[in-house]
């Protein structure tokens, strides 16, 4: 495979940096083009389908995955991928050691402009793709508590004001996270888990990336997150639990989703632990949470769970 002689040239004579690699010492790993040049490449392909017409790519590069284990960088519990425009792409450890992952910077044999590389996931869908990938963070879990009361979307949301068409956004109407966190979370900084009703799960900040952001109701009455300070690829759809902080809101149509949840957060749960259901001020018999969680119907009615150790 011929690569473009002036970018190689470029590189050598610039020592531009092309990916950087933050440990989770906070020390940073500068690797230029050329390491990645150097190395013997191989072709890989991805197919969609988009009404009813397969489309397949050929794509150039190396297996990411097994590169940066050979770096030896240490262990990590998460690992985030960011591009130059800020879109983001972030996988626990458990996650990533489930992934085929490749570092491409040709396609149909033509290299990428500008110096760019692409983090493909070939069995994940595009979104966790990287376009122009410039750093890769190694991190270790923030430790994110249990939350021993949950509430319902529904009777939290029945408090909040609900905005047609928030600045900057139109044609929308949706909860301000700048006035509802705040009930939540007296925190400053805020940590934020998002989960989907499809499995996706998020952890953001406030408000550096979180600022403005609204959760959009939809006439369906799904909610979705955008944000102004985060590209839109990031913007999750379908948000059935969101945890800030110490405290968590959860659709409770999708109570089940908590043996995911837990189960990706780390939750340490002994099988003695209960739950109970609050409607208003009657607090109702609790339930072993395996068993409540067997038939999640039971809970559905509840505005409030409490989880008892």
């Amino acid at each position: 495979m011929k690569h473009s002689l002036f970018l190689f040239l470029l590189i050598l004579v610039t020592g531009l940096p092309a990916l950087v690699v933050v440990d989770t010492q906070g020390i940073s790993h500068e690797y230029s083009y050329e390491t990645f040049f150097k190395i013997r490449p191989s072709e890989f392909s991805t197919s969609r389908e988009k009404d009813g017409v397969v489309n397949t790519q050929i794509w150039t590069g190396i297996r990411f995955d097994k590169w940066l284990a050979e770096q030896r960088l240490g262990d990590f519990s998460r690992i985030k991928f960011l591009s130059k425009d800020r879109y983001e792409a972030s996988f626990s450890k458990v996650e990533w050691d489930s992934l085929t992952c490749w570092l491409s910077y040709a396609e149909s044999g033509k290299t990428f402009p500008n110096q760019q590389f692409r983090i493909i996931f070939p069995y994940l869908r595009e979104m966790h793709w990287v376009r122009d990938v410039q750093r890769v963070v190694l991190e270790n879990e923030k430790d994110i508590p249990i939350p021993i009361k949950l509430i319902s979307f529904e009777r939290f949301f029945k408090d909040q004001v609900l905005t047609k068409d928030p600045k900057p956004f139109k044609r929308l109407q949706g909860y301000s996270l700048d006035l509802f966190l705040g009930k939540l979370s007296e925190k400053p900084i805020k940590d934020i888990v998002l989960y989907s009703a499809d499995g996706l799960i998020q952890n953001l900040s406030y408000p550096s990336q979180l600022s403005g952001a609204v959760l959009e109701l939809t006439e369906d009455g799904k909610h979705n997150l955008k944000s102004p300070q985060i590209p839109g690829g990031m913007w999750m759809k379908d948000i059935v639990y969101l945890q800030c902080d110490s405290a968590a809101i959860i659709d409770m149509r999708h109570v089940s989703k908590l043996i995911p949840i837990a189960k990706t957060l780390a939750w340490e749960l002994s099988p003695e632990v209960r739950i109970a259901l609050i409607q208003g001020d009657f607090a109702g018999k609790s339930m072993l949470l395996a068993d409540a969680l067997s038939e999640p119907m039971l809970l559905e009615s509840a505005e409030y769970l409490e989880l008892l150790p």
